[in-house]
């Protein structure tokens, strides 16, 4: 092991913030459901999933905290705000959405809200990509799934699908 990796210096800045983050999360999620029953592999509880991808993202945290002392990376760029934003704004903007207008609407207004977190963003392809995708998610969640999801509401209509 190099001196370096001795030390305790960090060697790759963005290798360790992003192990930090996964740990924090995996640390909430595992706060977050410290009250459900795990159950057994036979009969799963609503912890075990949660739980074991949090034990799973915790692990890889850890793994980029090490690699980022033990091997050369990125550097830290400055912080963008942009991609946090329209992510953010895309997920809000599904929730307030979906139950009024469904999710014929909801779906590629989400899907073209978010899609300018990146600052390389076609507007074309976006719509065209937001389209493709609300049409795969109807007949996955409606038609195969057979989920009780709202799909289109016209406000003042008597359409409700």
């Amino acid at each position: 092991m190099s001196e370096t990796a001795l030390t305790g210096k960090v060697r790759a800045p963005r290798k360790l913030v992003a192990g930090l983050v996964l740990l924090a999360l995996a640390l909430f999620v595992a706060w977050a459901v410290r009250g459900l029953e795990q159950g057994t592999p036979q009969f799963m509880g609503p912890a075990m999933f949660p739980r074991w991808l949090a034990i799973a993202i915790g692990l890889s945290g850890l793994a980029l905290i090490v690699a980022s002392l033990v091997s050369e990376g990125e550097r830290l760029e400055r912080l963008s705000f942009r991609g946090p934003l329209f992510i953010g704004a895309g997920l809000a903007l599904f929730a307030l959405t979906i139950r009024d207008f469904g999710l014929a609407v909801a779906g590629p207004l989400a899907t073209i809200v978010s899609g300018f977190a990146t600052a390389e963003v076609r507007p074309k392809e976006i719509v065209v990509f937001a389209v493709v995708m609300t049409a795969a998610s109807i007949a996955l969640f409606h038609y195969m799934l057979d989920l009780a999801m709202p799909i289109l509401i016209i406000p003042g209509t008597s359409v409700n699908l």
